[in-house]
């Protein structure tokens, strides 16, 4: 056999074997651990043990992945600042929250388009006291959202996307455009089977 049919079967076989039963491609490891690791960050808001593992997690997903590193940095910092929600002491909970502030400042400088650690970033500043003076950061990262959505919706998960609709829908301080657009997008998403 000829070196050049080689070649060619071995790159149909990875085309093969890189394609989902469904013959959508497959995941990088790396987006898989971002699933899970998106799951485990949901589940420690209420659970303080699962703080540190995800943490770990998301660190381990910026090391493997250079173009996660301002995302996982957003993540980390918001774990972080949660610390602070399970903290006994009023000088712990502030210290926790500053930090972990700050890191996912660092976070989102690094990746300022990223749909996800803006949502993260804003969601986290929405939810903080308001003497963290945080609310204006969360209204500008949502706009932000908005405006990214058009050129980047379709580089994320469907799923995703349509928490980040309800969300924006419920909580953001939205002109009459924005919640018609965002309507447009939940009605788009709920035909394809996400709500």
């Amino acid at each position: 056999m000829k070196l050049s049919h080689c070649v060619h079967i071995g790159l149909i076989l990875a085309l093969i074997f890189s394609l989902r039963i469904d013959g959508a491609p497959s995941k990088k490891p790396v987006d898989e651990m971002l699933e899970v690791a998106r799951k485990q960050f949901y589940a420690a808001i209420e659970d303080e043990k699962r703080i540190e593992p995800t943490i770990a997690l998301f660190k381990q997903i910026g090391q493997a992945e250079s173009n996660y590193t301002g995302r996982t940095e957003v993540y980390i910092g918001s774990l972080i600042a949660l610390r602070g929600k399970h903290a006994f002491l009023p000088h712990a909970k502030l210290k926790w929250a500053r930090r972990g502030l700050a890191i996912m400042d660092k976070g989102l400088q690094k990746s300022p388009n990223d749909i996800e650690a803006l949502f993260i970033h804003g969601t986290t500043c929405y939810y903080l006291p308001f003497f963290f003076r945080r609310g204006d950061d969360a209204q500008r990262d949502f706009k932000v959202i908005i405006k990214l959505m058009p050129q980047q919706m379709d580089t994320y998960d469907p799923e995703l996307i349509a928490n980040v609709v309800a969300f924006l829908l419920e909580r953001a301080k939205l002109t009459n455009d924005e919640k018609t657009y965002l309507q447009d997008i939940g009605r788009q998403l709920s035909v394809i089977g996400y709500q």
